[in-house]
């Protein structure tokens, strides 16, 4: 298991494969609300296992939220997902950042506060989806 750090020019076609299938597919968020002008801007970390097939992936921008954090269900609780995280959190500490922030889905806080991340409790809509506001000192 590893994780690569990439740009969205380098791994376009891996980054999309997963979200669309993540984001898209199984959650039916709308194409139009997954892409947005923030891919380019932002680094990016793709989770690989034995094989080339990317596991999982996400995103950091230059502000420090972490985001477009997926994992291929066939790969969920096998620690990927903490990877993704754990990487994007080396990568703002490296940029400077002293706080990364995010818009966890309400059913995956329980995964975000077991990194340590906290939260106001404030449920909001974002594509569709409840989400929470979390955040975590670094």
């Amino acid at each position: 298991m590893k994780v690569l750090t990439t740009d969205w020019r380098s791994s376009k076609a891996q980054l999309q494969f997963v979200r669309k299938q993540v984001f898209i597919l199984e959650q039916g968020i709308a194409e139009q609300d997954e892409w947005d002008e923030l891919d380019e801007a932002s680094v990016h970390f793709v989770s690989f296992g034995t094989t080339a097939v990317p596991t999982g992936v996400a995103r950091l921008t230059p502000e420090g939220k972490i985001g477009r954090m997926a994992v291929l269900s066939s790969y969920r609780h096998q620690g990927y997902g903490s990877m993704l995280l754990d990487k994007a959190i080396q990568v703002a500490r490296e940029m400077g950042h002293r706080e990364v922030h995010l818009h966890a889905q309400a059913d995956a806080q329980p995964f975000y506060e077991k990194q340590d991340f906290k939260t106001d409790g404030k449920v909001f809509l974002e594509a569709g989806v409840f989400h929470v506001l979390m955040a975590r000192k670094i």
